[in-house]
Parts: C-alpha cells; sequence; structure tokens
C-alpha cells in the first residue's frame, strides 16, 4: 500500500512540475522595447517585440498594420512580405538582408524571421528616410516611432476613442517592463523622476487589452476593482491589474505613462 501510494505521488509531482514551469515563465518580467506615439507596446500577439542579435527592434508583420496603419500582405510560397507604408513599398524575405524599397534593392544588417509561425520584421527598416521622427534609446533598448498616421491605426484608435482625460504631463512614466501571465493578470513596472508630485488619481497607466475586433479598456469614471497602483521605491511605480479569466486570445496590450487631472 505504501510503495502504491508513493508511485503515485511521484507520478502526481512530475506532472505538476512543467505545469508550474510554465506558469512561472509566463510571469517573467518582460522588457518594453517599442513605443508608438504615446503608447508603449507592450505585447503583440503571438509574441512581444523583440530585440535580435544585431540590436533591431522586431515585430509582427501584422502589427505593422494595425499599429502603424500600413497594409500588409504575406507569400507562403516565397517567404516574402510586401509593406506600404509612410508613401513607400518595402518588400523582405525570410532570412534575407536583401529587401526592396520602391523597387530599388537595399542590403539590410540583419533578417526577418519566423517565430511561432508568424513572421517578425525590423520595424525601423520601414520608417527610416521618412517623415516619421525615430528615436533609439540604446541603453534602454528601446525604439519610439512618431508621426500622425499611426494613430488612425486600429489599435491606437481603439484606445483614443475612449480616452477622455485631461493629460497634464503625457510622458511622467516611464514604463520599462511588465508581467502577464496569458489569462488575465497584468503587472506593469514604470519608473519616474523623483521630483515629480502627484496623487494616486492622477496617475495614468490605463492598459488596453485587444483582441480580434473587441477590447476591454479601464473607464475613467470609477475605481477599478483588482487594480492597484503602488510606489515600489525611490522613482518607481507599479501597477497590478487583474482582468480575471478573460477567455479569449489577447492580439495587443498597449498602455500610456501619463498625469491627469
Amino acid at each position: 500500500m505504501k510503495t502504491n501510494f508513493l508511485i503515485c505521488f511521484l507520478i502526481t509531482l512530475l506532472c505538476l512540475n512543467p505545469i508550474v514551469g510554465d506558469a512561472n515563465a509566463k510571469s517573467q518580467e518582460i522588457p518594453i522595447h517599442f513605443k508608438v506615439n504615446n503608447f508603449y507596446i507592450l505585447y503583440t500577439q503571438p509574441a512581444p517585440p523583440f530585440l535580435d542579435q544585431k540590436g533591431r527592434i522586431l515585430i509582427p508583420l501584422k502589427a505593422v498594420k494595425d499599429l502603424l496603419g500600413g497594409k500588409v500582405a504575406y507569400n507562403a510560397m516565397n517567404k516574402t512580405a510586401t509593406v506600404n507604408l509612410l508613401g513607400r513599398s518595402v518588400i523582405f524575405t525570410i532570412g534575407s538582408r536583401d529587401i526592396f524599397i520602391n523597387n530599388e534593392p537595399v542590403t539590410m544588417d540583419t533578417v526577418p524571421v519566423m517565430k511561432e509561425n508568424a513572421m517578425f520584421l525590423p520595424i525601423s527598416v520601414l520608417v527610416k528616410d521618412t517623415d516619421a521622427k525615430m528615436q533609439w534609446d540604446s541603453e534602454r533598448g528601446l525604439l519610439k516611432l512618431e508621426h500622425d498616421s499611426f494613430n488612425k491605426s486600429q489599435v491606437l484608435l481603439s484606445f483614443l476613442g475612449q480616452d477622455l482625460a485631461e493629460v497634464t504631463n503625457k510622458e511622467a512614466f516611464d514604463l520599462h517592463s511588465y508581467e502577464w501571465n496569458g489569462v488575465g493578470k497584468l503587472i506593469i513596472h514604470a519608473n519616474y523622476d523623483e521630483s515629480l508630485k502627484f496623487s494616486e488619481k492622477q496617475v495614468d497607466i490605463r492598459p488596453l487589452i485587444m483582441y480580434g475586433k473587441t477590447f476591454t479598456m479601464d473607464p475613467y469614471s470609477k475605481s477599478i476593482p483588482g487594480s492597484k497602483i503602488q510606489c515600489t521605491g525611490k522613482g518607481k511605480l507599479t501597477l497590478k491589474r487583474d482582468f480575471g479569466n478573460m477567455g479569449e486570445k489577447v492580439q495587443y496590450i498597449i498602455a500610456a505613462g501619463r498625469l491627469v487631472d
């Protein structure tokens, strides 16, 4: 009897360990590498924007359309993608440094890749030599892009359509990382200038969770159960938000870092 119990116990441990490990992995702190206009891009389905070995920010092909308002097309047979953005046409091929900008050949210093069955491409190539503003923070590993047309994209337009705040400082908080368990619990970490004076009610790190064509965003008119802002040290702030079990696949998570009236 004791032997059977021990065997069952060991089997249970072996079954549980991978699950526990996976849950821990999903809750690890993830750096934020991408900002579009005033919005930090935390997550893009099927994986967050990431730094490749050349130090370039790569984002999913679909995110170019959803975040920047570009037109995209992918040819699975040739493993090529065509992106029309900011008046230019750019053709990428997975694994190749060679691209075509308005049919002119150009060589990059990195390559597009396949990740979780999606094409990821270097975003800076799409905006270089255009009228969009591009700022690279090498210390943070953060790429900032600015252009009025980006606010007309599907995801940012959804945020702005619900944005009723009177903003007093649009860059009060520097969002640098987040934790996401994949089903509803979100933690966002931010830094701020220690001389900045504010109350908890003025902090606006309001995350937007985008699904296929719907989204969740906290209203400005009331406090939200499961949402908590904490000062965790000098010049450090954390937002904890529990959305509950969503039951839908998340496409994007974006957030602001502002002070409001």
